[in-house]
C-alpha cells in the first residue's frame, strides 16, 4: 500500500485566541466602568459628608466658637469701660479680639473673628417721609410725582392699616396682581422685599424682579438692620453725599475735630444737628468663622451694647442669687441677668456681605 501522505493547511488563527481577546476587552471596558461609578460615588460621598458637616459640626467646635464670641464681646464691654461705657470705633482696641485676649488656636483650626458696626446706614423703615421725598428727590434725582408715589407706596405696605394714601397702594390693589398677594402691613425685612411694592418695582428692579444700578445706589445708603441714629464714625461717604447733596464740604468738615491720637468722633458737631447722626455705636454685629479642613462653622450674633459704669449689682453673675439665673434667653431674663449686651439675633451657617469703608478716611489716605 502506498505510503499515507501529510495534507498541509494555511495558518489560521485559533477560535480560542479570537475568544480571549473578546474577554480582554469586555474586561477592561468593566473595570474603566466601575472606575467610574467608585470616582463619582467617593466624590458625591465627600460632597454630602462636607454638606452635612455645615449642619452637624462636632460639639466641641460649636462650643469654641461661641466661646470666641464670649471673648469678643467680654473684649468689647472691657475697652468700653475703659473710654466712659462707649463704643466709638474700632480704633479704641476692640477690632481684633483674639489678639487683645491673646488666645492661642488649637492646631490644625482656623479661626477669624469680624466685628462690624450694624449702624452705619439709614433706617428705611423708620425715616420721616419729608427726609425720604428730599433723599429722593436730590441724591437719585426722580421728579416731584414720583418722589410722592415712592414715599406713599412704602408707608402704605409698612403701616399695619389697610387706608390707602393718596399716593399709596393697599392689600385690594395688590390683589390684582398675577399672582396677587397682600400687602405686608409691617416694616421691612430685607432691601429686596421693595420688588413686591408698587412703583418702587419699577424704578429698582429689572423687568425680571432683579435689582438694577438705583437699587444698588439705594442699598448704599439705606438699611433695614436698625431705626435709630447713623454712627457718623462708620458711615459711607454715600450717607453723607445723601445727607447733604447740595453741601459738598459736609462730610469733609464733620471730620475737623479730628486728631491722631484720637481719631474718631466722639462728640457731634453743630454741624451734624439734625443730621441723625451720632458719635457712637448702638448695634453690633459679630461674626466667628471656625474652619476644620475645607468646611467652616459661622456664628453670627447681632447685639446692642448695654453697658454700666458703676456696679450693676444682682443678676446670675458669680455670688449672685440662683433664682436669677437666665433659662430661655427672653429680653426680661436679659435684662434681669444685668449682662453687657442685649442679643437682638443669634445665627448660624451663613456670611455677611462685606461692609464698606468709613467715609472719615479718604481713598488715599486708609491707613488704620
Amino acid at each position: 500500500m502506498p505510503a499515507a501522505t501529510k495534507r498541509s493547511f494555511p495558518h489560521q488563527p485559533a477560535r480560542h485566541e479570537k475568544r480571549r481577546g473578546g474577554v480582554l476587552i469586555a474586561v477592561l471596558a468593566i473595570i474603566a466602568l466601575l472606575s467610574f461609578l467608585v470616582t463619582r460615588f467617593l466624590q458625591e460621598a465627600s460632597d454630602a459628608m462636607e454638606y452635612r458637616a455645615l449642619f452637624n459640626e462636632p460639639p466641641e467646635a460649636r462650643a469654641y466658637a461661641f466661646s470666641m464670641l464670649e471673648a469678643s464681646l467680654a473684649t468689647l464691654q472691657e475697652v468700653a469701660l475703659i473710654d466712659d461705657g462707649k463704643l466709638y470705633a474700632p480704633e479704641q482696641g476692640w477690632a481684633d479680639p483674639l489678639d487683645y485676649c491673646g488666645i492661642q488656636i488649637p492646631n490644625d483650626w482656623a479661626v477669624s473673628v469680624e466685628i462690624s458696626d450694624a449702624t452705619t446706614k439709614l433706617p428705611l423703615n423708620t425715616i420721616e417721609e419729608g427726609e425720604l421725598n428730599r433723599i429722593l428727590e436730590q441724591y437719585f434725582e426722580f421728579d416731584f410725582g414720583t418722589t410722592r408715589e415712592l414715599s406713599s407706596m412704602l408707608l402704605d405696605w409698612i403701616d399695619p392699616d389697610d387706608s390707602r394714601r393718596l399716593n399709596g397702594a393697599e392689600s385690594e390693589d395688590y390683589l390684582n396682581e398675577n399672582p396677587p398677594y397682600r400687602a405686608a402691613n409691617r416694616p421691612l425685612q430685607s432691601l429686596e422685599e421693595l420688588r413686591l411694592v408698587k412703583i418702587w418695582q419699577d424704578e429698582f428692579f429689572d423687568a425680571v424682579g432683579r435689582p438694577n444700578e438705583t437699587f444698588s445706589q439705594l442699598a448704599s445708603i439705606f438699611t433695614v438692620e436698625h431705626q435709630g441714629s447713623v454712627n457718623a464714625n462708620s458711615a459711607p461717604a454715600a450717607v453723607f453725599e445723601s445727607l447733604a447733596p447740595e453741601d459738598d464740604y459736609f462730610g469733609e468738615n464733620l471730620f475737623d475735630q479730628i486728631q491722631d491720637e484720637t481719631p474718631y468722633l466722639k462728640q457731634m458737631p453743630e454741624s451734624a444737628r439734625g443730621k441723625a447722626l451720632t458719635s457712637e455705636i448702638k448695634l453690633l454685629r459679630i461674626t466667628v468663622t471656625l474652619t476644620r479642613g475645607t468646611v467652616p462653622f459661622m456664628v453670627q450674633a447681632l447685639v446692642e451694647p448695654n453697658f454700666k459704669t458703676g456696679n450693676s449689682g444682682g443678676g446670675s453673675m458669680p455670688g449672685a442669687a440662683a433664682r436669677d439665673t437666665i433659662r430661655t434667653g427672653s429680653t426680661e431674663e436679659q435684662d434681669a441677668l444685668k449682662y453687657p449686651f442685649r442679643i437682638i439675633d443669634l445665627s448660624t451657617g451663613y456670611r455677611r456681605p462685606a461692609g464698606e469703608s468709613a467715609a472719615r478716611y479718604s481713598t488715599v489716605d486708609i491707613d488704620l
